[in-house]
């Protein structure tokens, strides 16, 4: 239920940090609507608390400003610290921040820190994916940070809540890490995962200024107009050691029904006009049978509406039955997601990917319409020359045969990851400030490089000479696309990643010589449920 009284639930506060990027990085970090944070609404909401959503690049998404950090200046979009913890309600008891990412834990933490000074009584919880990895470091480092929400927690934190309000004991809950010195942090339970993912109630949209959002470019996906991000599954079966997917979610994967996807898609397009639909799932397409219910029921459902896979996803279940009828229902673009294309590099990782069945979905996906992209990750700590000889040859056949988008991200131990669980006790990861912003610098910027054979200036060579020998040979072999690259520009209509990344970079340099010339001011609103 929706609470109208004040005294129905509690009064919580929910809190997204600004967006922090590196304007020159090739990795893009653009603002889209929060996912986790609106599905987390909604379930407080259906349990009659009263939410307050503090989404800060949404509330101020024209807002860009120098942000120093110990690596040089960044850039912050949206509200700061000090203008989030100013729109806090006054009556709050909980503040719940959002913590997906390492590279936030400055923010986050300064929010923190400050809604305590503000709210001394108040109870400060942070979820999420760096939450659930970074908790040992996190009540190090502060102490005003009560509680970390651990994995898929919109019903654990749900339950904390029930828990703080009726006085009921917290030590000991699944879930949940705090202080308490009968429980060592990193030693407690994830939440329990969800069985049912079709009894969560939809996202909370109603509490985000989503027709802002809509009027702001998608950088998430390739920019094909108003913009929606969904997920049509829950978790990943697989362990890829650079991944903490596994320790945020298990390895327990579940789709939700596909006709209900396919619903919530309809429903995006009568309220707010939707024309395409991003899925954020880990890993979208594992089952073949699913994948094509889903693409049937959307057929049937005739929605004319574009949808994409820009996260990344697996092969196994893209063969062309899936990939013609998913052309047909409007999926214009898939990101594939092998990481590497030799078959020794892909053992180590724990990849389960076959390179010539993903190449032949590859070939497939091109010859019914689909653009695809390919993620590809160098400088691993095992990786050899060898290995990145059999990528770039790999990174050359996919552009022979139709490959549009290429993205080759130089490797970085995430918090939560096997990788950096073996490099941290190696000793080879220094957790110093700058470490912080790995994920940002992953472009080829970093001072640091976690591979025996290949130093930073090397890792940064080899990244730009793979994506230059594939935009060459993928453009090259097709000329036709340089045109289309133009019209891209011109018109705004975009087909690919690269477009995406032409048009935001033309965008921000005559963004940035208006504001020089005129300055601007943006509108900032709260929204907040009844």
């Amino acid at each position: 239920m929706t609470s109208s009284s004040s005294d129905a639930g509690a009064k919580v506060a929910l809190v997204r940090p600004p967006i922090l990027k590196m304007t020159r990085s090739l990795s893009s970090f653009g603002v889209i609507l929060p996912i986790g944070i609106a599905y987390v609404a909604a379930v407080l909401r259906r349990e009659g608390h009263r939410i307050q959503v503090l989404d800060a690049p949404g509330l101020a998404l024209d807002t860009f400003r120098p942000q120093p950090s110990p690596i040089g200046a960044l850039e912050l979009n949206g509200l700061n610290p000090e203008e989030i913890v100013e729109r806090i309600d006054p009556d709050t008891e909980i503040v719940g921040i959002t913590h997906m990412f390492l590279h936030e834990w400055p923010m986050v933490r300064e929010i923190a820190e400050r809604a305590r000074a503000r709210f001394p009584g108040a109870t400060i919880v942070l979820g999420g994916e760096n939450a659930t990895a970074y908790r040992r470091w996190i009540f190090e480092q502060t102490d005003a940070v009560d509680y970390c929400v651990l994995g898929e927690g919109e019903l654990t934190m749900a339950e904390l809540l029930r828990r703080i309000r009726t006085g009921e004991p917290i030590a000991g809950m699944q879930g949940i890490a705090s202080r308490d010195p009968a429980r060592p942090v990193g030693q407690e339970e994830l939440s329990p995962r969800q069985a049912d993912v079709d009894s969560f109630p939809r996202p909370a949209w109603d509490l985000f200024p989503v027709e802002d959002y809509m009027k702001v470019a998608d950088t998430f996906g390739v920019h094909r107009g108003r913009s929606m991000p969904m997920l049509a599954t829950r978790g990943c079966p697989y362990q890829c050691t650079f991944c903490s997917s596994p320790d945020m979610w298990t390895t327990r994967y579940v789709a939700r029904d596909a006709g209900d996807v396919v619903d919530e898609m309809a429903t995006y397009v009568r309220r707010y006009g939707v024309e395409n639909i991003n899925f954020c799932d880990l890993t979208a397409f594992v089952k073949r049978e699913w994948a094509l219910d889903f693409v049937t029921r959307l057929k049937e459902a005739n929605l004319d509406i574009a949808w994409q896979l820009p996260a990344g996803t697996r092969s196994e279940a893209l063969d062309h039955d899936v990939l013609a009828l998913a052309y047909e229902t409007g999926c214009r673009n898939i990101t594939y997601a092998p990481e590497s294309g030799s078959a020794d590099q892909l053992g180590r990782i724990k990849k389960k990917v076959k390179i010539p069945r993903l190449e032949e979905s590859l070939r497939t996906a091109h010859k019914v319409g689909v653009v695809t992209r390919i993620n590809l990750i160098i400088g691993h700590p095992h990786e050899t020359a060898r290995d990145l000889w059999q990528s770039y040859l790999f990174l050359l056949r996919v552009a022979l045969s139709g490959c549009r988008d290429a993205s080759v991200m130089i490797f970085a131990p995430y918090p939560g990851s096997a990788d950096f669980e073996e490099l941290l006790v190696a000793g080879k990861i220094d957790m110093t400030p700058q470490y912080h912003y790995a994920a940002l610098v992953r472009s080829g910027l970093s001072s640091v490089t976690y591979n025996r054979d290949f130093g930073t200036r090397a890792l940064f060579a080899i990244q730009y000479f793979f994506l230059i020998s594939f935009y060459a040979l993928a453009y090259l072999s097709r000329p036709w696309r340089f045109v289309d690259l133009l019209r891209s520009v011109v018109t705004g209509q975009e087909t690919s990643n690269l477009d995406t990344l032409v048009r935001v970079k033309i965008k921000r340099r005559v963004g940035d010589r208006v504001k020089r010339l005129f300055g601007s001011t943006p509108t900032v609103t709260v929204a907040e449920s009844a």
